[in-house]
C-alpha cells in the first residue's frame, strides 16, 4: 500500500515496505504530532528570536513579512543544525497564547479569539467607516469619535459568518453611528437597508439569522429603511 497523507492533522502513513527515508518522514510527522496536540505558544505578538531556546513554540505576527500566522518551533532542520521549523496553519486550528492567557482559533486566514464565558473582547473602532470581519465575532464594537461611522454588514461570500453569530454595536462617542447591509444583504427583512443608533451611548446587537440575513435589535434611532 504505497504512502498517503492522513486527514486530519495530515500525517503520512502506510509506508511501502523498505520504503528510503520513512524514518525522516515519520519524524517530522511526530514533531508535527507533538506540536499540535494541546497546542501551546509563548506569544503571538514576539518577534521571533534569532536564536530560539530549546522546544520554544511562538505564532508568527501577523505583520510579519514572512511566514505569518505560522506555528513556529524552535527544533532540529532538515540539515540537522537547531532552526526555526514552520507549520502553516490549516482552518480550525486551537492554540493556547500563555502571555494573553487564551485559546485562538485560525478562522478566514487569521488567528481569532475564542470566546469565554461572560467575557466579551472590546474592540474600539476609530475609523469613519468599518465593515464586520470574522475578528468581530462575539465583540462589543465601540464607536469612539466625534464623526459618523459607518458599520457595513459583508455578504457571506466576502465573510462567511455562521447564522447565529452576534456581533454588538455601541456609540460611545457623539459621532452618529450608523449600521448599514451591503449590496445583497437584508436587516430587519430589507435589503440593503440602514439604521442609525439612537444616540451616544447607545448600542444595538446583530445577530445573523439566515443566509445573507441578518437583524438588528437595541437602541435605535428608527426602523430600518
Amino acid at each position: 500500500m504505497p504512502e498517503r497523507i492522513m486527514p486530519g492533522l495530515g500525517l503520512r502513513a502506510f509506508y511501502d515496505p523498505g520504503q528510503r527515508n520513512w524514518g525522516t518522514s515519520l519524524s517530522e510527522d511526530l514533531r508535527r504530532l507533538s506540536a499540535l496536540v494541546q497546542a501551546r505558544v509563548t506569544s503571538r505578538t514576539t518577534p521571533l528570536p534569532t536564536t530560539g531556546s530549546a522546544g520554544q513554540m511562538l505564532i508568527v505576527p501577523a505583520a510579519a513579512g514572512t511566514n505569518a500566522n505560522a506555528l513556529a518551533l524552535w527544533d532540529q532542520s532538515p540539515a540537522g543544525a537547531a532552526a526555526w521549523v514552520y507549520l502553516t496553519p490549516q482552518e480550525g486550528w486551537q492554540v493556547w497564547i500563555a502571555d494573553e492567557a487564551r485559546h485562538v482559533r485560525f478562522t478566514a486566514g487569521a488567528w481569532v479569539e475564542v470566546p469565554r464565558p461572560g467575557i466579551v473582547r472590546i474592540r474600539t473602532l476609530t475609523a469613519i467607516s468599518h465593515t464586520l470581519e470574522a475578528v468581530d465575532l462575539g465583540s462589543i464594537l465601540e464607536t469612539t469619535g466625534s464623526s459618523a461611522v459607518t458599520v457595513t454588514i459583508p455578504p457571506e461570500t466576502t465573510v462567511p459568518f455562521e447564522i447565529g453569530a452576534l456581533i454588538n454595536v455601541t456609540q460611545v462617542g457623539a459621532g452618529v453611528a450608523t449600521v448599514l447591509a451591503a449590496t445583497g444583504v437584508s436587516l430587519n427583512g430589507v435589503v440593503g437597508g440602514s439604521v442609525a443608533l439612537d444616540g451616544q451611548w447607545s448600542g444595538a446587537a446583530l445577530v445573523k439569522r439566515g443566509a445573507d440575513a441578518w437583524i438588528i435589535q437595541g437602541a435605535l434611532a428608527g426602523a430600518v429603511a
